[in-house]
């Protein structure tokens, strides 16, 4: 990877003539001569890589999707196809040797970058979690990409961080992990509530005086709303960064609004956008910012979530990236599933001047575009939008949604449970309409116990919370 303080501010012509530099060598003497999987697969589909000349050449390349990347049951090391092989004995013997007095370096791979190290997996929300091969190589690599979101985020050693990222082989959790280590911050790696749980994590935030917080979005909304039932202060906190789980602008908003109500020093939200495919994750510089990409590390585009034609700046589309500098576990044109409203820009950054690409507005699921059978005929239903509405409204400290079949069609049920002191026989009025005049679909809304919601999506079990259920097809 480049030097951050250099590529940070490149203009946006330079850095596509790096891409577009990286990309080559990443097909020709990668892909196309160790990857197992696209290695056959340009032969089958008769790709020249040498016909690649840059980004502009990329829609002559196939996606990969998740079904391609998911092992059959008669097959555990299929995943071993997407696996960089180590350099043969051949390719040594032509590497090129010059004298360090005058600068110069080995040409040819060196077989150390390609030496498996340790396996971190996908997250599995969408399907069968994925195993990613790391290397010491690209251990450096997300050493510095953390390195790099910590400078977008003015995080530095002098800040108290309790990550409550849940411990787990991914890469979310040691991305955080390795930035507070190279950065030099104080930091509790809690492992979140399936390790520490929530009475400690906050526990360790008062005693600690920790002024940043790191958790998903509906971890942070549910730790600020009890810390009186624990009898904790927030009065020393002065950011939170949420990350892994959905985090639209309205639980920024939300999650702010909430460290004003319990006296925290300031009310600072900022976002993380992970992609495990990508090895990395990407971090927003203000509220609306976009999220800051790494663009020596990894090429994104955004591309119509049908027809799959790559889109224009601004336009909402579905995230696909491929790794321009990696080595173990690679793919190309992986289609990640995930929906950027804003699309992606090569503007440079209004706040913070830097020019790297930026994926724009929220980012949804495209598996959660559902289509629900209504009396009438098929009736559209955005999840996304119910968690987003769920997120922001007043009274709910916990809740999920099912979509349950029926005899005259399919309809959705939302149970939540209030917060502490609220009128829940109000507050279930009151939400049943705004979402129903929100949704076309039949929707009723009903409360539950603190530990039947958060057992249900796991809130200190998974991950993330699993709050979307879809019982249509069980």
């Amino acid at each position: 990877m480049q030097a951050w303080s250099k590529l940070s501010k490149m203009p946006a012509p330079a850095i596509r003539k790096l891409q577009n530099e990286l990309l080559q060598k990443m097909l020709s003497e990668e892909l196309a001569v160790r990857h197992p999987y696209y290695r056959e697969l340009f032969k089958k589909e008769n790709i020249n890589p040498a016909d690649i000349k840059g980004v502009e050449d990329l829609n002559k390349l196939p996606f990969t999707d998740k079904k391609d990347v998911l092992a059959p049951e008669d097959d555990p090391l299929y995943p071993k196809k997407f696996v960089l092989e180590t350099p043969a004995g051949e390719e040594q013997k032509g590497k090129k040797k010059g004298f360090s007095l005058f600068g110069k370096k080995d040409t040819g791979p060196d077989p150390a970058d390609y030496k498996f190290f340790t396996l971190y997996f996908t997250a599995g929300r969408t399907a069968k979690p994925v195993p990613m091969e790391y290397t010491h190589y690209d251990l450096d690599n997300l050493r510095e990409a953390g390195a790099r979101a910590f400078d977008i985020l003015e995080l530095t050693r002098d800040d108290t961080l309790i990550n409550a990222f849940t411990f787990a082989p991914n890469a979310y959790f040691w991305q955080m992990f390795y930035s507070t280590i190279g950065t030099g911050s104080t930091a509790l790696q809690t492992g979140g509530g399936k390790v520490l749980g929530m009475e400690k994590i906050l526990k360790a935030m008062d005693s600690m005086e920790a002024p940043v917080l790191v958790c998903a979005p509906g971890y942070a909304r549910f730790a600020l709303q009890t810390l009186d039932h624990f009898g904790f202060s927030a009065s020393n906190l002065e950011r939170i960064v949420i990350g892994i789980d959905y985090a639209p602008q309205s639980a920024v908003d939300r999650i702010s609004g909430l460290m004003k109500a319990v006296g925290a020093k300031d009310t600072k939200v900022q976002r993380m956008y992970f992609v495990s495919e990508a090895k990395s994750g990407w971090a927003e510089c203000g509220p609306g910012t976009g999220y800051h990409t790494n663009p020596d590390h990894v090429l994104v585009e955004v591309v119509d979530p049908e027809s799959g034609k790559v889109l224009g700046e601004g336009e909402k589309g579905e995230v696909v990236v491929t790794m321009l500098d990696g080595r173990g576990t690679v793919f190309l044109r992986f289609r990640t599933g995930d929906i950027a409203t804003g699309g992606i820009t090569t503007e440079p950054c209004p706040h913070c001047k830097r020019t790297v690409p930026r994926i724009m507005g929220d980012i949804e699921r495209k598996g959660l575009y559902l289509e629900l059978q209504g009396k009438d005929g098929p009736v559209r239903f955005n999840a996304n939008k119910l968690r987003e509405m769920m997120f922001a409204r007043e009274g709910v400290l916990l809740w999920y949604a099912e979509i349950n079949p029926g005899e005259s069609g399919e309809s959705v049920k939302v149970v939540l449970k209030g917060t502490s002191g609220s009128d829940e026989e109000k507050l279930l009025v009151a939400v049943q309409e705004e979402l129903q005049n929100e949704f076309s679909v039949p929707l009723e809304v009903e409360s539950s116990t603190l530990d039947a919601v958060a057992n249900k999506i796991g809130l200190e079990k998974f991950i993330t919370e699993q709050v979307i259920f879809d019982n249509r097809s069980s």
